[in-house]
């Protein structure tokens, strides 16, 4: 799916918004999002949809935190906010930039790999050289299982942070400070069910459920077939039978090259997002 279908999808998925006025832009964008993760299967599909719906509520987030009115509810709140706020932004960014580099580094392997397939389609022979660069994959696979797994372990400390503030805790009841701040912990929290989406589509991890029935069925290879994603497909047919390893490969490379270039996209707009942050506590 091309980057221009999934932002004319995005722009067809809305909710109406509840929040104060100005959180409006945000609170569409926030909603955009929320409505991929709910409405569509958790395929590559749905996911390249929602990192390109994080670029835009990132896009709004950047202009949000530029309003005037925004600085001041933020600075008037104090530094444990703007402390939690800048924490969260850099662990994002963290993770983000070890999975665009994933991405990259399985781009290579895929190239790699296809590479000795097609000399063995044309020239013949070359299993050797072909059973090299399967084997480098099947290693970097494994690796990339098991970072995914830590970087998922490391949303979790990012998701699930205290939701009491200095504004709580002094009694005020400003309407648009507290607004400010729900804006802005739902930036976070969405982003997190976003990234960890993409990194159990990694490590295998959304097909748990999934996975369970299809033992269950056992006996129905197709059905076991629909519960794998592109990855998992090239895993099997890898490991299994190399007939179709062409196919599989192209599969993976198109998911691979979406997610890379999201992925760049979305780190760019967590600098800036963070640099926004920085020059409110400066000022």
């Amino acid at each position: 799916m091309s980057n221009m279908i999934i932002k004319n999808q995005l722009r067809s998925i809305s909710l109406p918004s509840r929040s104060h006025p100005s959180t409006s832009e945000i609170e569409e964008a926030l909603n955009k999002v929320k409505a991929i993760n709910t409405t569509t299967t958790c395929s590559s599909q749905s996911i390249l949809m929602s990192l390109a719906g994080l670029e835009e509520l990132y896009n709004c987030t950047e202009a949000f935190l530029k309003m005037g009115s925004t600085q001041r509810a933020m600075s008037s709140d104090g530094s444990e906010f703007m402390e939690e706020m800048l924490d969260g932004s850099l662990r994002l960014m963290d993770i983000c930039s070890v999975s665009r580099d994933l991405m990259v580094e399985t781009h290579e392997h895929v190239l790699g790999v296809q590479s000795f397939v097609r000399r063995k389609k044309v020239a013949g022979g070359g299993g050797y050289q072909l059973d090299v660069a399967v084997s480098g994959y099947v290693g970097f696979r494994k690796n990339m299982r098991k970072e995914a797994k830590k970087l998922l372990g490391s949303l979790k400390n990012i998701d699930g942070r205290s939701t009491s503030s200095s504004l709580v805790n002094n009694g005020q009841h400003d309407e648009h400070i507290a607004a400010v701040i729900d804006a802005m912990r739902r930036v976070v929290s969405v982003s997190v069910l976003v990234l960890k989406s993409f990194l159990e589509f990694l490590s295998g991890r959304q097909s748990n459920i999934k996975s369970k029935l299809a033992s269950v069925l056992k006996k129905k290879k197709d059905h076991n077939d629909e519960t794998k994603n592109e990855l998992e497909s090239l895993d099997s047919a890898i490991c299994c039978s190399r007939d179709d390893l062409q196919e599989k490969l192209e599969e993976v490379e198109m998911s691979i090259d979406g997610f890379e270039k999201n992925l760049e996209g979305l780190f760019r707009r967590l600098i800036r997002t963070r640099a926004s942050l920085l020059n409110i506590i400066s000022h």
